[in-house]
């Protein structure tokens, strides 16, 4: 057995089709088994290292405005690095 992962547009007729046909001929669709790290994960993550964890992962404003701040000026300094 093998895993063909694909890429296409959903609202084209010839490959739903073509999808249609490859899982009536008894293709599966399987879920990744490896955890996939999201965006949101790796920003909470970054929260948590800078400001520590918190109960229910709830942060104030004016620390999410620190963080996107400190963000945003370590990506303008690199780029003149």
């Amino acid at each position: 057995m093998t895993t063909l992962t694909i890429q296409y547009d959903a609202r084209n007729s010839l490959l739903k089709q073509l999808v249609e046909v490859l899982l009536t001929a008894g293709a599966k669709v399987v879920e990744p088994k490896g955890k996939n790290v999201s965006e949101k994960d790796e920003v909470l993550k970054a929260y948590q290292t800078m400001f520590g964890k918190r109960k229910g992962n709830k942060y104030t404003d004016n620390e999410i405005f620190i963080f996107n701040s400190k963000l945003n000026a370590a990506q303008t300094v690199a780029k003149y690095l």
